[in-house]
């Protein structure tokens, strides 16, 4: 049988090929090369992409999820099994709270009150009288404050051993705002942007300000504004609209250093006193054919120079020192409705089927070579170069010290 050149370029090609997949085999076969590294097959009966709900949570070396058939399950993150499943009787997206070795959700009763649940077993330690916790606690010595939802919206004060309300106030729709919690104060919301101070004690507190509301018959100082940075600086809606973000739809994230805004098609990141860092056109610096308003959107994890955002179903990892993009991961594939990331995992519900996944990324080095070397090798099969002896000498060094590595180790 006699070979031409073309078909024998093409068979050295291929040999160099199987010769790099020994190597990689040899590196180890534990290594994982596919994206997808775990699903959920829950069974959702009514399930409705346009009507998902859910939330994700994690603690040490489980994740919660809150999935769409009314149930929340505690996922053991190494060996990829449900630890156990609590039954809440209705679909929520009110996110989960952890406190020590429990975790804070709505229950099944009448009431759709919260629940505290141990986390090892989901099985139910005690109930609160509170329809909904609406923003992120804080807990001291026992006592945690929050705003929730409860006859109205309210600030409280409660006694988790007790299992009673210290103190309340209405605040309303201010419910839905964070708290920023202080060493000797609080500073909440009162709807429509009013502020106000108060201590740990219940005691609203003067803020030298000109304007006053009344809560729960009591006359308070209150100064209007969007919220604070992470310096305590305020942030009014002029700014917003000077800065090209809305004054509705934007959320925020906050670090040691930073305040970073993501609205619909705009990255906005602070430094100390308001200095403007980045201020970031997603359309024009992302664009895409296939604009979608309901694609989610997240201010995902913040790092000393780089932030990581979705955006258009794509996770995008951006340097903001150097003004740099770092990563694009293309998720449409999974449609996400809620994501975490986690070193090189991203936890993700889909609105696709309502699932929790698993995804890996960023392939650890030897894969990311091998994946490099496969298409280098798929292109030269399709596009032949000119013979390299040297580099086929190269590789039949290569072979034979494995060789002699495997006989010395008696691999």
């Amino acid at each position: 049988m006699y070979l031409t050149n073309g078909t024998l370029k093409k068979q050295m090609v291929k040999n160099i090929f199987s010769f790099y997949t020994y190597c990689f085999l040899l590196i180890g076969t534990n290594v994982l090369a596919q994206t997808e590294i775990y699903k959920t097959d829950f069974v959702f009966n009514d399930f409705q992409s346009k009507e998902i709900f859910g939330s994700l949570l994690i603690l040490g070396n489980k994740i919660l999820f809150s999935a769409s058939n009314y149930k929340i399950y505690a996922i053991n993150k190494n060996q990829l099994k449900t630890v156990c499943e609590a039954n809440i009787g209705w679909k929520s997206n009110f996110a989960l709270y952890l406190y020590k070795d429990t975790f804070f959700s709505a229950n099944d009763d009448k009431n759709r009150t919260v629940s505290q649940y141990d986390l090892n077993t989901c099985k139910i330690i005690k109930k609160f009288p509170f329809e909904a916790i609406n923003s992120k606690p804080d807990i001291t010595n026992n006592i945690m404050y929050a705003t929730v939802l409860y006859d109205g919206g309210k600030s409280v004060a409660y006694n988790l051993n007790e299992n009673k309300i210290i103190w309340q106030k209405n605040i309303g729709f201010g419910a839905d705002g964070q708290p920023v919690y202080l060493e000797n104060k609080t500073i909440a919301n009162a709807e429509n942007n009013n502020w106000f101070e108060i201590d740990y004690n219940g005691n609203f507190l003067k803020t030298n300000s000109k304007s006053h509301i009344y809560i729960d018959s009591t006359k308070i100082d209150i100064k209007k504004y969007q919220f604070l940075t992470h310096d305590g600086k305020k942030i009014s809606r002029d700014f917003l609209k000077k800065n090209k973000i809305s004054d509705s739809e934007y959320q925020i994230k906050l670090s040691d250093k930073h305040t970073f805004l993501l609205s619909e098609n705009r990255l906005l990141i602070m430094g100390n006193n308001r200095k403007k860092i980045l201020n970031l056109d997603l359309e024009a610096e992302f664009p895409t054919d296939n604009f979608s308003y309901d694609a989610y959107s997240k201010i995902v994890e913040t790092q000393p120079e780089s932030v990581w955002f979705c955006y258009q179903n794509y996770l995008l990892h951006y340097n903001f020192k150097n003004k740099k993009l770092l990563r694009k991961v293309d998720l449409t594939k999974w449609n996400p409705y809620q994501i975490i990331l986690e070193n090189r995992t991203i936890w993700l519900i889909s609105k696709n089927d309502g699932q929790l996944y698993a995804l890996d990324f960023e392939p650890d080095q030897p894969t990311a070579d091998f994946i490099k070397a496969k298409a280098e090798m798929e292109r030269e099969i399709h596009n032949p170069k000119p013979i390299d002896y040297k580099k086929i000498e190269a590789a039949k060094a290569a072979q034979e010290n494995i060789k002699i590595t495997k006989k010395k180790y008696k691999l």
